[in-house]
């Protein structure tokens, strides 16, 4: 699925810089070479970051 129709990014794009370090939306679209544009795909990672994010496990949780 795209993320960026601006620039044709697509998530596993977006996956892929994720594993390689960029944390943040602004991180993402430097590394996908992202210039301004509408800016809608400015949601879409910060979702696609967000699902990245480790949840703590609570101890004793069934």
């Amino acid at each position: 699925m795209y993320v960026c129709v601006c620039h044709a990014v697509t998530e596993d794009v977006v996956r892929d810089h994720m594993a390689a370090g960029a944390c943040s939306a602004k991180e993402v679209r430097a590394a996908c070479g992202m210039r301004p544009g509408c800016g809608s795909c400015v949601n879409r990672i910060c979702a696609l970051l967000a699902e990245t994010v480790e949840r703590p496990v609570l101890e004793g949780a069934a």
